[in-house]
């Protein structure tokens, strides 16, 4: 808009010249005629030529208005004389908005997201579904209206499931090998899983006032209820980056994409806005194609506008990838009061055409050329290829610095300019969240596609609860060291809640038969101790034992969980009449033929020194 400014004003300087040169020529050039006998009315009508041109320069006055109205601005790229640029700070409280208790549970947390509305949600779409598909297609098949506790004991096994994977799904329910024996089956019968399986639903299909013309009808209302209350629980640290999210599925869907470059090829691409430091999900859009009746001024710039948009105005600094950069889409957010920085592909309108600013600089490993239009900073970094950043806040007189190898010695510092630097900082938090959320993801194959989207947003919803806690939990918190798998698994046991129906398998005694009968592996120290058997393992070498948190929960001995067994072998060896591998109460050793002989550390007996060794 600038630069049309520009070129309209030096147009109208132009014309105003023009016109000056053609009234004097006019005046000069013109043939004198005869007015003998004619009389004008008044002498003023005929206006002199140089009042036009005048009139010109009244309009456009090039001294004045044009220096004032476009002071400190840059029409081209520079590479000196730069002027500074300050980071705004960020306009919200950063942590969370709602009360969360140091000490607060998996499921309270988790609660603040997925409230009765959800629940109720869930309850109530899944049992419509239920009448309307049995009453379409009668069964013989029982079934009972689920319940609130019934779905959220579901929910709590799909977790598990996420976390325990075994290659089949029936298999949790598996009790003929040992294998295989889990608790699962105490918790919820397997045909009742499968029926709430089967009938699980998130949306009415007959429901007049629902909009099929959106492609994701079948799970708006339940996304959009999730993104309000992860909106309404915690507020990012000011840093997010944007990036696309990959959920697996290779069903036969009008929107399913294909990145060859990502670790999930096939599947539905989410557009994602996280915080740069935790993974964090403040925004997300679920890509399904063009609008339809909708103008698109680029695919990218519209992706970023729509997940920054509940921040315009707080100077969020959001980063993102050489997909989504332009300058137009940096010059937008700035009017918008968003800060952006991000690599940008060296193809991309209104970049610097300075060969020292593109790839043909033939620059240096590691050096870099810095520059510089209005608040715009462009700088091209030679690394293993080179790099360009693009960015719309920082001061292109700072620098930073990257973590590289330096002629193939370990990593050290290098020095880079502070947008590439930041960028590297910053640019994590999809990624973190793909990995923690890809760890423990349930994957049991369906033909409904929006299942899989469904087991993804819980995946989200569990990992965003877990952040939430631990910004609040301190450095005492209980999960501090052993992190979200330990959380998950909590939040699995709390949601179970045994609905066991008749028709579940029998269990076979659960209980240790073996040597480990009256012992338990647990932490039981708040500091960590020298563990017992390695003590007496290195006892009289220079070895030094290790330390653990664990032990022995009956005897409080200190021991590693390698080292556990030895030591309940050693107190069953050294129980007079008990057998270390049957040492459980219901089974006994046979008496001893002799009371001065040990006894047996074997399950058979030894062979007899006359009989040749097998």
């Amino acid at each position: 808009r600038t630069m049309s400014r520009t070129v309209g004003l030096r147009l109208l300087v132009t014309l105003r010249n023009e016109s000056a040169s053609i009234a004097m020529s006019r005046v000069t050039s013109s043939p004198p005629l005869d007015f003998e006998g004619f009389e004008s009315e008044r002498e003023e009508d005929i206006g002199d030529p140089l009042d036009t041109a005048q009139e010109w320069d009244t309009f456009v006055d090039t001294e004045g208005e044009e220096e004032e109205e476009f002071h400190r601005f840059q029409v081209d790229w520079t590479t000196g004389n730069y002027q500074p640029r300050t980071t705004k700070a960020f306009k919200r409280t950063p942590g969370i908005k709602q009360p969360i208790a140091v000490d607060a549970s998996p499921l309270e947390v988790f609660s603040l997201i997925v409230t009765d509305e959800l629940w109720d949600l869930l309850v109530t779409e899944t049992n419509l579904y239920a009448e309307q598909l049995r009453t379409q297609i009668p069964t013989t098949s029982k079934w009972t209206p689920v319940s609130k506790t019934e779905m959220k004991t579901f929910l709590g096994l799909c977790l598990t499931f996420g976390i325990l994977k075994l290659p089949a799904r029936r298999d949790y329910w598996r009790q003929t090998k040992w294998l295989f024996q889990t608790h699962v089956p105490k918790a919820m019968s397997r045909d009742r899983f499968d029926m709430i399986w089967r009938y699980l639903h998130l949306q009415d299909n007959v429901d007049p006032a629902m909009d099929k013309s959106d492609k994701l009808w079948k799970i708006r209302r339940f996304m959009d209820l999730l993104l309000a209350q992860f909106q309404a629980l915690y507020e990012v640290n000011g840093y997010a980056s944007v990036d696309e999210s990959m959920v697996k599925y290779k069903g036969r869907l009008s929107f399913r994409q294909y990145l060859p470059m990502k670790p999930v090829k096939w599947g539905i691409k989410v557009w994602v806005m996280a915080e740069s430091s935790t993974g964090y999900v403040n925004n997300f859009q679920v890509y399904t194609g063009a609008i339809v009746g909708k103008t698109e001024t680029g695919l990218a710039h519209r992706i970023v506008s729509d997940l920054a948009q509940p921040y315009f105005g707080s100077n969020l600094c959001v980063y993102m990838d050489n997909f989504y950069t332009s300058v137009k889409l940096l010059l937008d957010l700035q009017g918008r009061g968003v800060q952006a920085c991000g690599t940008v592909r060296a193809g991309r309108k209104d970049l610097p055409k300075n060969k020292e600013l593109t790839k043909a600089a033939g620059l240096t490993k590691h050096a870099f050329n810095v520059a510089q239009r209005d608040d715009l900073t462009f700088c091209v970094w030679q690394d293993t290829k080179t790099v360009m950043v693009l960015s719309n806040f920082h001061d292109p007189t700072e620098h930073g610095s990257v973590r590289r190898r330096v002629g193939g010695q370990r990593q050290t510092d290098v020095r880079a300019p502070a947008c590439l630097a930041d960028y590297q900082k910053h640019m994590k938090g999809v990624d973190l969240l793909d990995q923690m959320v890809g760890y423990y993801q349930i994957h049991h194959r369906s033909t409904k596609w929006w299942r899989r989207l469904f087991f993804y947003l819980i995946g989200v919803v569990a990992y965003n609860a877990f952040v939430a806690a631990r910004s609040v939990g301190g450095p005492a918190w209980k999960y501090r060291r052993t992190g979200y798998k330990d959380w998950l698994e909590d939040l699995a046991q709390e949601l179970i809640v045994p609905v066991t129906a008749r028709s579940a398998p029998s269990l076979r005694p659960t209980t240790p038969t073996g040597a480990s009968a009256g012992h338990d592996l647990a932490q039981i120290n708040s500091k960590r101790k020298t563990c017992k058997e390695c003590s007496l393992k290195h006892s009289g070498t220079d070895v030094r034992p290790g330390s653990t948190l664990m032990g022995c929960k009956q005897c409080n001995i200190p021991l590693h969980r390698e080292c556990f067994m030895h030591h309940v072998n050693r107190e069953a060896s050294s129980t007079p009449g008990r057998s270390p591998f049957l040492s459980s109460p219901s089974f006994s050793a046979p008496p001893s033929p002799s009371l001065s002989a040990p006894p047996s550390p074997f399950l058979f007996p030894p062979p007899s020194p006359s009989s040749p060794p097998s």
